[in-house]
């Protein structure tokens, strides 16, 4: 019992560092589409990087079953000492997956607020661009059909047309 549980924790940090570097190469791709003019092919990912969420997502509480099922907290130091105990063959393997995992999610995190912060300024900039358009010709002085000097114009001229 124990054995295939240490197997299918191996097979789920395996798949799960794959996954999170796929997911990486997903945020790269994105930060530099939103740092492009193609700003389009931005959506075409939401699918992928939707699968790859619940697919890691599923993998999480994989990981997080096999710990609560052997009894020890979901940490490097608490797998440490289980496997450790156990006295199985491949611990500093599936050691190495657990850091490789957390570093690639870690790295995730940071792409993820980096992507964050450049749609956020994105928006602030369109929200600028936005009521620039809108006020353009809003209370500007402007000129009748006989020449006289008429008041402000209550409205921009987009809200005209």
């Amino acid at each position: 019992m124990e054995t295939q549980l240490l197997t299918r924790l191996q097979e789920t940090l395996d798949a799960s560092v794959l996954l999170a570097q796929e997911f990486n190469e997903l945020l790269e791709k994105e930060k530099k589409q939103l740092t492009s003019k193609e700003l389009e092919s931005v959506t075409a990912l939401l699918h992928d990087k939707e699968k790859l969420t619940a697919l890691l997502t599923t993998h999480q509480q994989s990981i997080l079953g096999f710990c609560q099922t052997v009894g020890i907290d979901p940490s490097y130091g608490s797998l440490r000492s289980y496997l450790y105990r156990t006295g199985i063959e491949q611990a500093e393997h599936i050691l190495q997956d657990w850091t490789k995992l957390k570093n690639a999610l870690i790295k995730s995190q940071a792409l993820n607020k980096t992507n964050e912060a450049i749609l956020t300024e994105l928006m602030r900039r369109n929200k600028i661009k936005q009521t620039l358009i809108n006020n353009v010709g809003r209370y500007g002085n402007t000129y009748g059909r006989n020449g006289a000097k008429q008041a402000g114009q209550p409205l921009g001229w987009v809200e005209q047309v």
